[in-house]
């Protein structure tokens, strides 16, 4: 299977603070971290708001990189302390037994010179029962763009779906607007009214909040790990990207534009078979940031959201495998850039990105039996599309060599290996047992994106007495060359039509070039390998 990271712990990602709790000079004791949020006021000073088992640290985060404690806000002891803010109000809650609960923590960011907080339990009556209900603890939380947050998996009501709380008519005391018992949510996300719910093994489930008092579920759909743990809206609406809080879980990433067909674009999973548990994934334009424990931050760009590209990671844990160790969280929306993260044991890091430009390489295998001339797309078992989605494989680019590697393609753990540098020829390798395809020949199909290059994508198929080109539909005046792995040019012909073509050639064990050239100078070239 893909190991996503090398021998070194980051890539595209520098560290700029490490602020361990030893360091916080405030009484945590033996607390670890947990969530992470950012913040930075009107005259551009940035804070880290970072959650801890024993309460709440407020961080300065100073243009030496530095981290300075300006407020720190004891609070229950909890494993479990979500953060995040809307207008210059922090909200904080925690999942501690109700035995010793604080309600909701709100921190006025304006004022921590004068350290100005305070805890609130806003009230609930439900209308069926006519039980108040006091709000005391929640899981986790998420404000929306009109300034409802969303208190998921609080104690209030019977299935500890979701809290609606007004925070922006009166960001001091806000009131309950309505509550979502339909099913238990984990974590969510909502924007334009409709509410995301991460409901664990329920998938994902949506629901129309246009009226809060009366929330309606109009989709359902599982992740691949079947244990929705959180989730994020891409900035155009059209992909909800997934985490699964599993050994081995996947990050995922789905088609949403139309919620009556809702289908899965891709699914990543880094460092597989060491049991490492991903936990929470961002959209920061273009990019999207997942916390791993043990493994740190990983950032994938999903410009082309059918084809994610490993962009950066850094791993901030001496901790490798599985458990709950290591990073929590990753906040990538400061106006500097700069990314925060929360280590369980090493604390706070701030990290800054110098993302790659990333290429991208499309490919599906299937097989031609040259004797019927028959060709079965997909036909090797669990590789139908062996790029992005096939039993979990993906694909990465290390950007820095362009190289791009899939493993687990059959139980020898033979490589298909694509080198390709922007601007120049395009290679593919083919290195894939010989024992394991009942007909005659691999094929694959070669596709670029569009900011590759212009010519077309081609098939090319070997056997043992021919070679084949398909899929230029609609291209003329195309040189074809056939070469062998001296160089040395045993066929050649100019490509006059759209046409599939056959060329029968013996064809010895060994590495071969097929090679075109276009009639503006393009060229592309594809290497396959004849077991």
């Amino acid at each position: 299977m893909l190991q996503a990271q090398p021998s070194n712990d980051s890539l595209n990602l520098v560290k700029l603070i490490h602020f361990p709790t030893s360091d916080w000079n405030v009484p945590v004791g033996n607390g670890k971290c947990n969530d992470i949020w950012g913040y930075a006021d009107s005259s551009g000073a940035e804070y880290a708001l970072v959650g801890n088992e024993k309460g709440t640290l407020v961080a300065h985060l100073s243009p030496f990189q530095q981290a300075i404690p300006a407020l720190w806000v004891p609070g229950a002891t909890s494993v479990w302390r979500d953060l995040k803010t809307w207008s210059h109000y922090a909200y904080v809650v925690h999942d501690a037994t109700p035995n010793n609960p604080d309600g909701l923590l709100i921190i006025d960011m304006d004022s921590l010179a004068q350290s100005r907080y305070r805890f609130v339990k806003p009230t609930y009556t439900n209308p069926v029962t006519g039980i108040v209900d006091t709000f005391q603890k929640a899981h986790n939380i998420f404000v929306d763009e009109n300034g409802i947050l969303y208190a998921f998996g609080s104690n209030i009501g019977t299935s500890g779906g979701a809290v609606m709380i007004d925070v922006a008519t009166d960001p001091w005391n806000p009131s309950i607007v309505g509550v979502y018992e339909g099913n238990y949510f984990h974590d969510g996300y909502a924007r334009n009214d409709t509410l995301w719910g991460a409901a664990l093994w329920g998938g994902v489930i949506v629901v129309d909040v246009t009226y809060k008092s009366s929330p309606l579920t109009i989709a359902t759909f599982a992740t691949p790990g079947s244990f929705a743990h959180n989730c994020w809206l891409s900035d155009d609406g059209n992909t909800l990207y997934t985490t699964d809080e599993i050994a081995d879980g996947f990050i995922a990433g789905f088609d949403v534009s139309n919620l009556s067909n809702v289908n899965e674009y891709f699914r990543v999973r880094p460092q597989v078979g060491t049991g490492v548990i991903p936990h929470n994934a961002h959209v920061d334009g273009q990019h999207l940031v997942t916390s791993y424990y043990t493994f740190g931050v990983h950032i994938l760009d999903v410009e082309y959201p059918e084809l994610p590209v490993l962009a950066a990671y850094y791993d901030s844990s001496p901790v490798s495998g599985g458990g709950f160790f290591g990073a929590w969280g990753a906040y990538p929306y400061l106006p500097s850039n700069r990314l925060l993260v929360t280590d369980r044991e090493e604390g706070l890091f701030v990290l800054e990105a110098d993302y790659p430009d990333v290429s991208r390489l499309k490919l599906t295998v299937g097989t031609l039996d040259l004797s019927t001339g028959s060709t079965a797309w997909g036909a090797l078992p669990g590789h139908e599309m062996l790029y992005w989605k096939s039993g979990g494989d993906s694909l990465y680019v290390d950007s820095l060599s362009h190289q791009v590697l899939f493993y687990g393609l059959n139980a020898t753990n033979d490589t298909l290996m694509w080198n390709y540098a922007p601007g120049q020829n395009l290679a593919v390798h083919y290195a894939l047992g010989s024992g394991m395809f009942p007909h005659d020949t691999l094929i694959g199909q070669i596709g670029l994106s569009l900011e590759d290059l212009t010519l077309p994508s081609f098939d090319v198929w070997t056997g043992k007495e021919s070679w084949a080109l398909h899929g230029l539909d609609g291209y003329q005046d195309l040189r074809i060359q056939l070469i062998d792995a001296n160089g040395q040019v045993l066929r050649q012909f100019e490509w006059q039509a759209g046409d599939d073509m056959v060329v029968p050639f013996p064809l010895s064990p060994g590495v071969y070039w097929i090679r075109y050239e276009s009639r503006q100078g393009e060229t592309a070239s594809v290497s396959v390998i004849r077991p």
